[in-house]
């Protein structure tokens, strides 16, 4: 079949393909009360980076004493747990730096000790060496030390986790197209484009939501009043108060039920009280069984939810409540404040404290200024390009090549606007270059009839040819320059990504115009003239 027969459905598809770019790039040239008025999707316009419209830059550190603080109070832990469980007698655990210093008391004891702490020494996930080192001390001591391929993991670790962490606080949405990326060894770059309320973000990076579930334990009023008067309580419980009356109350200390427990937690509506906000909760499968043995042996008792130390509420258990779901009520004065707590526990917290090194405003004045320069290059560029192939190839033909170009453009801006990308400068020089290499194809195939017109073929004969011949070298420069642009956003960050978003974009868009598009014109022109000799 000929390259330049295109049936109904093929035309209507290829139509319709470059009206729906149109329609999601229109919305960039209408003010704001005009695209209200377009359906939901055509709403959509191209995000402007931290560099054109201006928005929050935040440079943070990641408090590493207080990781390694509580990793040296986790190998302590084990140390104290590995040697109770063999039955071995020790003394005080010493800390002198990284290095834990065991004291056992039998000095018979030592070799069953040591084998025992060497029992800690496992690999670490990253494969790079032993989370300890155990080493047999003078007289009856035996030193556990954190080793440094464990430091430099927990702060890798401690940086990503902080970054995913929060990257869903700020951005739950992945709407904001946001920068978040580790600088040096313990801080982390936070870019917010279009944010001008910086408050707002360290309010967010700062909250806490510890939540937990623990059984009330019911004293009589003598033993709640001594310890109110005297912090003094019975063995294993805590005093805690509630958000809302202030009331005093004992709670079971230790739980296993925590905010880590829940899988999903979202705002809504109380189901038998209507308007009253409260906070559905989901837990993984491990607190989901927890949480039935514990309401399911307490039946008649209460358990209270607290957050950040305060009770929230304390319902009584009136049946077991199994399948992992439940929802908290009590303690929101609105809707809003469950929703923040939903987010704060989907988000998870942060596994360190997070100190704000630098933090500025950055205006858009200057954006302002590069999106003016970006609009100047691109025309100059569009109208350089297009005078050349209208000198190169005549009027004909150059306007073919120059349409092919316009609606590329339209639609990188329609794909940019569906996907809801990020425009910066980089995505702005990606979209300069893609003007210069989208006529490359047109190029290849002009230049390939030009070549078969002069060898005397008819001109539909080497329309066709040209179009046929010029395919695959199209093909193959086009995948190659994808392949770097893919890698790009793969391996960069930030800016580089935005680069490599519009060349993308740009190259399937041009390859589209160029090779589909332009040769459905071309055909359109060919039906309707019939011309006896080829004007290029």
């Amino acid at each position: 079949m000929s390259l330049l027969h295109f049936s109904k459905w093929k035309t209507f598809g290829i139509l319709a393909a470059v009206l729906i770019g149109i329609f999601f790039a229109l919305p960039n040239a209408l003010g704001e009360e005009q695209r209200k008025s377009m359906p939901g999707m055509m709403q959509n316009t191209i995000n402007l980076g931290l560099d054109l419209q201006g928005g929050a830059h935040m440079l943070l550190e990641v408090d590493s004493a207080s990781v390694l603080t509580n990793q040296r109070r986790i190998q302590k832990d084990n140390i104290r747990t590995s040697l109770r469980d063999a039955g071995i007698s020790y003394g005080t655990i010493g800390e002198n730096g990284d290095t834990l210093i065991a004291n056992i008391r039998d000095v018979d004891d030592m070799d069953q000790a040591v084998d025992v702490l060497k029992g800690l020494e496992t690999d670490l996930d990253s494969g790079g060496g032993k989370t300890v080192d155990v080493e047999r001390g003078e007289e009856k001591t035996i030193q556990v030390t954190i080793t440094e391929e464990n430091i430099e993991y927990i702060k890798n670790r401690t940086i990503d986790q902080s970054i995913e962490v929060l990257r869903r606080r700020i951005d739950p949405q992945g709407t904001t197209e946001m920068t978040l990326a580790k600088e040096g060894s313990e801080r982390i770059l936070l870019q917010v484009p279009g944010e001008k309320n910086i408050d707002e973000i360290k309010d967010r990076i700062n909250k806490t939501a510890n939540l937990s579930f623990h059984l009330v334990h019911e004293a009589n009023p003598t033993v709640l009043r001594t310890a109110v008067e005297k912090r003094i309580y019975p063995t294993g419980t805590i005093l805690r108060y509630s958000k809302e009356d202030r009331q005093p109350m004992l709670i079971e200390e230790r739980t296993r039920i925590t905010g880590g427990c829940v899988q999903a937690a979202k705002e809504g509506f109380h189901p038998e009280r209507g308007q009253e906000p409260i906070m559905n909760f989901e837990f993984n499968n491990r607190c989901a069984n927890e949480f039935g043995k514990m309401t399911s042996g307490n039946i008649g008792k209460r358990f209270a939810v607290v957050l950040n130390k305060e009770i929230i509420t304390a319902p009584n258990i009136r049946v077991a409540i199994r399948g992992g779901r439940g929802f908290i009520e009590g303690g929101f004065a609105n809707i809003q404040e469950a929703r923040e707590l939903a987010l704060l526990i989907n988000a998870g917290a942060l596994p360190a404290k997070l100190n704000i090194v630098e933090e500025r405003t950055v205006g858009a004045e200057l954006g302002q200024d590069a999106i003016r320069a970006g609009k100047i290059a691109s025309m100059i560029g569009l109208f350089g390009v297009a005078f050349f192939m209208w000198l190169s190839y005549g009027f004909r033909f150059g306007t073919i090549a120059n349409l092919a170009l316009a609606t590329n453009i339209i639609l990188i801006a329609g794909a940019l606007s569906f996907l809801g990308s990020t425009l910066t400068l980089p995505g702005i020089a990606g979209i300069i270059l893609t003007i210069g290499m989208a006529v490359d194809a047109n190029v290849l195939i002009f230049e390939r009839i030009r070549e078969e017109a002069h060898n005397g073929r008819p001109p539909v004969n080497a329309i066709e040819t040209g179009y046929r011949r010029s395919f695959a070298p199209i093909l193959d420069a086009n995948i190659t320059t994808l392949i770097a642009a893919v890698t790009l956003y793969f391996v960069g960050s930030g800016p580089v990504r935005g680069f490599a978003v519009t060349l993308a974009i740009g190259i399937v868009m041009s390859v589209f115009t160029a090779v589909v598009f332009a040769r459905l014109i071309t055909a359109t022109w060919l039906r309707g003239t019939r011309p006896k000799s080829l004007p290029i």
